[in-house]
């Protein structure tokens, strides 16, 4: 698969993942700039500082840190695991 399709191929999944957990407390929108990897940028829209980039590859979900979230054959999940780590906690 070449770079394109690659790409093409995430940015798909990334927006079956947007479609999943885009609600009234998340925003999700896809970003794809030339040269660089399409991600999908998460926004707790409670507390907008709890945002997060979310990019595809291999077969799964990956936090922009490197840590997997979880395969892309289980978007649900994904989306549980995004919004479990973006909650806004009370004090």
């Amino acid at each position: 698969m070449t770079g394109r399709d690659a790409d093409a191929s995430a940015t798909a999944r990334l927006e079956k993942l947007a479609a999943e957990i885009n609600d009234r407390q998340y925003s999700a929108r896809l970003v794809a700039n030339p040269g660089r990897h399409p991600r999908l940028r998460v926004t707790n829209r409670i507390a907008a500082q709890l945002t997060e980039d979310i990019y595809c590859g291999g077969g799964f979900y990956w936090w922009g840190w490197a840590e997997r979230i979880g395969p892309v054959a289980d978007v649900a999940a994904a989306a549980a695991v995004i919004a479990r780590v973006l909650a806004a906690r009370e004090s």
